[in-house]
């Protein structure tokens, strides 16, 4: 079965890969209590030490749209959005199939 849920997918590098992960956790617990949040898929490249990607889901994309809004203002989102060197992808998406 497909879901209507949005998948957010987060790609970027980060300039102290410790102190993002450790600060990516505490931004996961602030979004785990934002409306229309389904789930936070955090993982790490095997080739590159600094290149993270977050796969969010959330039930509409209102809500990834205004999660995204909250996140610039919610101090404890503030730490991980500080060790991000830049963003390399930043993008809503719908399963159109899935296996």
């Amino acid at each position: 079965m497909t879901t209507k849920h949005v998948l957010e997918l987060a790609v970027c590098t980060v300039t102290d890969k410790e102190a993002a992960l450790a600060a990516r956790g505490k931004a996961m617990q602030a979004v785990s209590r934002y409306p229309g949040f389904v789930s936070w898929r955090a993982v790490t490249a095997c080739e590159t030490a600094d290149l993270l990607a977050d796969l969010v889901e959330w039930q509409t994309l209102e809500a990834a749209r205004e999660a995204g809004k909250r996140v610039m203002t919610d101090p404890d989102f503030a730490p991980y959005m500080a060790a991000i060197g830049s963003v390399q992808l930043m993008q809503h998406f719908l399963t159109e199939r899935q296996i």
